[in-house]
C-alpha cells in the first residue's frame, strides 16, 4: 500500500524535474544573450519574485539593476520588462512596430479589419462632431451631482458610460435606469468581481497569452483562482455584443440612428456585422472604465492640493467666468488646466493614481530579434514600465513652458498613458475631450474639499489603490 500511494507522486516529480529539464535545454543557445534579469527558479520562474500588490515596484527595481531591458520567465513564459520610455518608443515605433508587436489582439486581418472600423470614427478630423455630446453629457452630470452628492463616484461612472454608449450606438441613454446602461453596469461589475490586488496584479505580472491561458496557471498561486469568474464574464460579454446593436440596427432602419459608431459601420456595406458587434463592444470595455477613474483621480488630486485646484479656478474664473460653464472654444486659453489633467493621467504617485497608467498593455513580439545586443525571443512578452522624474509630487507646472504656455509633449492626445507606435490608442482624441469636458465643467461649478465629522473637524483622506480601482 506505501508503494502504491506514492506512485503517482513519484511521477509527478519526474514530470516536473522532466519539464525543467527541457526548458533548460531549449534555454541553452547560440548566439547573442537574452537581457539580463534576475536567477530564476525551475518551472516557476521569477514567479515568487514579483510584489502582486505593486508588480511596477518590482520592475522598476530590476530597472536599476539590470537596465533599461530586463528578462524575465514565470511559468515558461518569457517576459520583457522595458523600463524607459526612449527605449518604449524605439521598440513599438522603430524595431517592433505593428508587424512585430501585438497588444491584446495579434497582428492580423482580425486586428486590422477592427483598426480599419474604429478609425471610421475616430479620425483626428471629424473626432469634434461630438463635442455637443461631451458638453451635453458633462452638465447633465453637473446637475447629477448638485442633485445627489454623496452619490459622486456613481455619477462619474454614469457620464462615462453614456457618453461611450451613446457615441458607440447612437442612442441617448435614459440615466442609470437605461436598459442598455444597467447591462452595461452588470458587466463592469462582473469584470471586476473578485478583483484583488493580487489578482490584478498577476494579469500585470505575467501578461497571459489569451483568454484561455490563464488555465494553465496552477490554482494554488496567489490571485490565480478566478477561472470560473472569467468564463461568467466573457458569456456576458458575448450577450451584450448583441443587445445594444441589435437596438442601433433597428433604429438605423427606421432614420432615428445618431452620428456614431454603429452608424459610421452601417454605411459599409462590406462589413460583417460580428466584426462590427466585437468592435463596438471592446469600444465601451475600453472606455467605460478608464475615463471614470481618472475623473476620480482628478478629485482626488484636487482635494489633496487645495493651491492646485485655486489655480485651476482663477484660471477658469478669468477665461470664462464666475459661473460662468465653459465650451470647447475655451480650451486653448486654460493651458493650466489641460496641464493638471496631463500630471493626472500621467504621474505615478502611489496617492494618486491607478496601475493601469504605470505599466502599459502587454504586448508581445511576434519574430525574434536583436536589441542592443541581446536576443529577444518571439512570442515573449513586453512590458512598459514608465519611468518618471520627481513621481511622488504632483506637479502641473512640469508641463508648462516658463511663460506658462502648454509644453507640446502635453497637448491633448498626446500622454505616454495611450501608448506608443501603431498600438497607440486609437480612441485617445475621443477620450480626452470627454475627460476635458467633465473636468472643466464640474471645476468651473464646484470646490472639492474634506469631509468633516460632526465637529468639524477635517477627515483625513488615506489613499489607496490597487490595479483598477481606488479601495
Amino acid at each position: 500500500m506505501m508503494i502504491t500511494s506514492f506512485l503517482p507522486v513519484g511521477a509527478a516529480c519526474v514530470t516536473v524535474v522532466g519539464t525543467w529539464l527541457a526548458i533548460r535545454i531549449i534555454s541553452k543557445r547560440s548566439g547573442p544573450p537574452y537581457p539580463p534579469g534576475p536567477k530564476r527558479l525551475p518551472i516557476v520562474g521569477n514567479a515568487f519574485d514579483i510584489n502582486l500588490k505593486e508588480p511596477h515596484i518590482t520592475y522598476t527595481e530590476w530597472g536599476n539593476i539590470y537596465g533599461e531591458i530586463v528578462y524575465s520567465r514565470i511559468f515558461g513564459q518569457d517576459i520583457v520588462i522595458v523600463n524607459s520610455e526612449r527605449m518604449a518608443r524605439h521598440l513599438s515605433e522603430q524595431r517592433f512596430g505593428a508587424h512585430r508587436m501585438v497588444a491584446v489582439r495579434e497582428y492580423g486581418k482580425e486586428w486590422k479589419t477592427q483598426r480599419k472600423l474604429l478609425h471610421l470614427s475616430l479620425r483626428h478630423d471629424i473626432i469634434d462632431r461630438y463635442q455637443e455630446l461631451h458638453l451635453r453629457s458633462a452638465r447633465q452630470l453637473l446637475e447629477d451631482i448638485q442633485q445627489d452628492s454623496k452619490d459622486f463616484y456613481n455619477h462619474l461612472d454614469l457620464y462615462t458610460a453614456s457618453v461611450a454608449l451613446e457615441f458607440t450606438y447612437g442612442r441617448k441613454m435614459d440615466g442609470k435606469n437605461d436598459p442598455v446602461i444597467k447591462m452595461a453596469t452588470g458587466l463592469a461589475e462582473i469584470m471586476m468581481k473578485g478583483m484583488t490586488a493580487e489578482r490584478a496584479g498577476l494579469l500585470t505580472a505575467l501578461p497571459i497569452r489569451n483568454c484561455c491561458t490563464v488555465e494553465y496557471v496552477p490554482s494554488w498561486f496567489p490571485g490565480a483562482s478566478f477561472q470560473d469568474q472569467a468564463r461568467r464574464c466573457r458569456d456576458m460579454v458575448a450577450s451584450f455584443s448583441e443587445f445594444p446593436f441589435s437596438i442601433a440596427k433597428r433604429q438605423s432602419e427606421a432614420g432615428g440612428l445618431l452620428p456614431s459608431f454603429v452608424s459610421d459601420v452601417l454605411d459599409q456595406e462590406e462589413v460583417k456585422e460580428s466584426d462590427a458587434k466585437e468592435t463596438a463592444t471592446g469600444i465601451y470595455i475600453a472606455a467605460g472604465e478608464s475615463t471614470s477613474s481618472t475623473l476620480k483621480v482628478l478629485v482626488l488630486a484636487m482635494i489633496l492640493n487645495p493651491e492646485i485646484q485655486d489655480e485651476v479656478h482663477a484660471e477658469l474664473d478669468a477665461v470664462v467666468g464666475r459661473g460662468m460653464l465653459p465650451t470647447f472654444e475655451d480650451r486653448e486659453r486654460l493651458p493650466y488646466l489641460q496641464a493638471v489633467l496631463y500630471e493626472v493621467t500621467v504621474t505615478p504617485s502611489t496617492e494618486l493614481v491607478t496601475m493601469t497608467h504605470v505599466i502599459g498593455v502587454p504586448h508581445a513580439t511576434m519574430a525574434s530579434d536583436i536589441v542592443g545586443g541581446y536576443y529577444i525571443p518571439k512570442g515573449g512578452r513586453a512590458m512598459v514600465n514608465n519611468d518618471y522624474s520627481d513621481p511622488e509630487h504632483f506637479d502641473p507646472t512640469r508641463h508648462l513652458t516658463a511663460d506658462g504656455k502648454l509644453r507640446p509633449d502635453a497637448k491633448p492626445g498626446s500622454s505616454k498613458y495611450f501608448g506608443f507606435g501603431r498600438r497607440i490608442c486609437p480612441g485617445r482624441f475621443f477620450a480626452v475631450d470627454s475627460l476635458w469636458a467633465a473636468a472643466a465643467v464640474i471645476l468651473s461649478a464646484f470646490r472639492f474639499e474634506k469631509a468633516r465629522d460632526a465637529f468639524g473637524k477635517e477627515i483625513e483622506i488615506e489613499p489607496v489603490f490597487r490595479h483598477a480601482h481606488k479601495k
